[in-house]
């Protein structure tokens, strides 16, 4: 059997999301943990754009699981790498830990990917991807509250939030969170990817589409799993040993 050739342009694509996410999460470190001013700025700018990339990632993941070979493995290593972001977090911001950040959700949707694959499977592309970005809109604002978009808003029972279904979106106002991505509404993108991945295993992609024009973004989207693991504490000891040796965040830029 001839061995697959690999889709640049999705390793390309993810590593610009991971880029981005990287940077992100940079602007947050210097900003809100290390007191630079300009970083905070900065963060809360890219803060309207960033649940873009946020989409694009997630979407990409969900295309990922069509092309893998062990799903239940994958799901497994991305929750064990999440539990100890969770610890790691809790020791160094307590005040804002990563208790369901976008790992731990991946690594739910991940797993739930077998258990419906042959439901997915029977699904037309174009109806499911039309429902899931629907429910997507539908539920973006569960955190916030309410159910429903722009005038269509509809609160929700107080009683939901009381911290227990924080997995699903719940979360209680007074509790603090890092990197919060609940199931709802940040797993339909994944599974709306999952629904486009059915064409790309299928071989229904562009030829442009295998070849390697960004060699940096490439190599980041091959390794976003480790990127995202590496890239937090990496920066913040960087960060941490400029901040001892100055003794100022405002050398930090």
């Amino acid at each position: 059997m001839a061995e697959k050739k690999r889709i640049h342009t999705l390793d390309e694509i993810r590593g610009f999301c991971v880029f981005c996410m990287v940077f992100d999460h940079g602007l947050f470190t210097l900003g809100y943990m290390f007191g630079h001013p300009f970083s905070a700025k900065l963060f809360d700018f890219f803060t309207h754009i960033s649940p873009a990339f946020a989409v694009a990632f997630i979407l990409m993941c969900g295309i990922s699981c069509t092309l893998s070979r062990n799903n239940t493995l994958r799901g497994a290593k991305m929750l064990g790498a999440a539990m100890v972001v969770t610890i790691v977090s809790i020791i160094i911001m307590p005040d804002a830990p990563i208790i369901f950040g976008i790992l731990h959700l991946l690594g739910v949707c991940v797993m739930l990917y077998e258990p419906l694959k042959g439901i997915l499977d029977k699904t037309p592309i174009i109806a499911g991807i039309l429902v899931c970005t629907a429910l997507f809109l539908l539920t973006y604002s569960v955190e916030m509250g309410n159910l429903g978009f722009g005038p269509f808003q509809k609160p929700l029972p107080k009683d939901l939030y009381t911290g227990d279904l924080m997995i699903l979106g719940f979360r209680n106002p007074w509790h603090g969170y890092s990197d919060y991505f609940p199931l709802l509404p940040w797993m339909f993108p994944f599974f709306a990817g999952a629904l486009i991945g059915k064409r790309i295993r299928d071989g229904k992609v562009p030829k442009c589409f295998y070849k390697p024009r960004i060699p940096f973004l490439s190599m980041l989207g091959q390794n976003a799993f480790f990127v995202y693991l590496a890239h937090q504490p990496l920066a913040y000891g960087v960060f941490y040993i400029i901040y001892l040796l100055s003794g100022s965040p405002e050398v930090l830029i």
